[in-house]
């Protein structure tokens, strides 16, 4: 996977050194928000930024994380941060900008790596749980990653190739996320568009390419992301109005991994759940990926488990 599809990530770095910029409490809340830059230690010029978001309480805390674009994302916070957890932003365009024919910070710090954007926004992920490590605040055994569309293909990734995200939730994931590159309807983001050159083909390697129209020869397919991350908990929500993000290619790969989770015992913990409407991270998506996160990590059943697996 990473040789085809998203090059290979450095390893994990010596250290990194976090600086506090800001601590504030939201308006009209007791919410706090830490604005921190973390900094590589041996990459001094690799620096990116994140915002933490936690409740009052005197408990070590399940964290959520997510990559945006840029930071201050509020309407999600209180989502969160009601479900008694611990909510993190990180600047995923600090480490390598959303566009092509860029050489972001990240690959300018590792230049003999191969790695494209969407596993930068990875390795960054990586990054912010070896910085989660260092806070006493901190339940490092329910680290959740979270991410929406191409923010959707990172988390499916960060995940699969990092054990200590113990829940990872990929939304309207699509194409090099949890659709499936073989199994395609009606205007399916496809392999043949995301690869190309003028549209979003720096996301990933370009040996991915030569696959294009030819999806029967690629060794894998995107249920191997997926039965990476069992035994951990995977959901991963959907649209059903979101042709786009290859809905019934999401069953398809839910399907294909469902044995694997079976095999190590935990055969409810590859989820995938559909919502009405379109291309979107709404409350109801949220929703849903908190109830999940609060059985796997509290043991509070959802009442309808049900409609966790509508693959079966």
């Amino acid at each position: 996977i990473a040789f085809y599809e998203y090059g290979h990530l450095p390893p994990r770095p010596a250290a990194v050194v976090a600086e506090t910029t800001s601590i504030a409490t939201l308006p009209g809340s007791i919410i706090s928000e830490e604005r921190i830059t973390l900094t590589v230690v041996e990459k001094k010029d690799l620096r990116f930024r994140l915002a933490v978001y936690r409740p009052e309480s005197n408990q070590r805390l399940p964290v959520i994380i997510r990559e945006e674009h840029a930071l201050g994302h509020l309407d999600e916070v209180p989502l969160v941060i009601g479900r008694g957890f611990m909510f993190v932003e990180f600047a995923r365009e600090d480490l390598d900008p959303d566009e092509a024919n860029v050489v972001g910070s990240a690959q300018a710090a590792y230049p003999e790596y191969d790695w494209a954007t969407l596993a930068v926004w990875a390795w960054g992920a990586m990054r912010v749980v070896d910085y989660l490590e260092s806070r006493p605040d901190v339940d490092l055994n329910r680290i959740g990653i979270v991410g929406h569309s191409r923010g959707g293909k990172m988390a499916l990734l960060a995940g699969a190739f990092d054990q200590r995200f113990s829940l990872v939730a990929a939304n309207g994931s699509g194409a090099g996320g949890a659709g499936c590159f073989r199994i395609q309807g009606k205007h399916v983001e496809t392999l043949e568009l995301i690869t190309r050159p003028d549209r979003f083909g720096y996301w990933f390697h370009p040996r991915l390419r030569s696959f294009a129209g030819h999806e029967s020869r690629l060794p894998f397919d995107q249920h191997f992301l997926k039965a990476l991350v069992a035994p951990r908990a995977l959901i991963c929500t959907e649209a059903t109005d979101d042709l786009w993000a290859n809905p019934d290619g999401n069953r398809a790969t839910s399907q294909a991994a469902q044995p694997v989770f079976e095999w190590l015992g935990e055969e409810d913990r590859n989820a995938l759940r559909f919502r009405a409407g379109k291309h979107d991270l709404l409350d109801e998506d949220w929703s849903a990926i908190l109830d999940f996160a609060e059985w796997h990590w509290n043991d509070k059943p959802p009442s309808n488990q049900a409609e966790f697996f509508r693959f079966r």
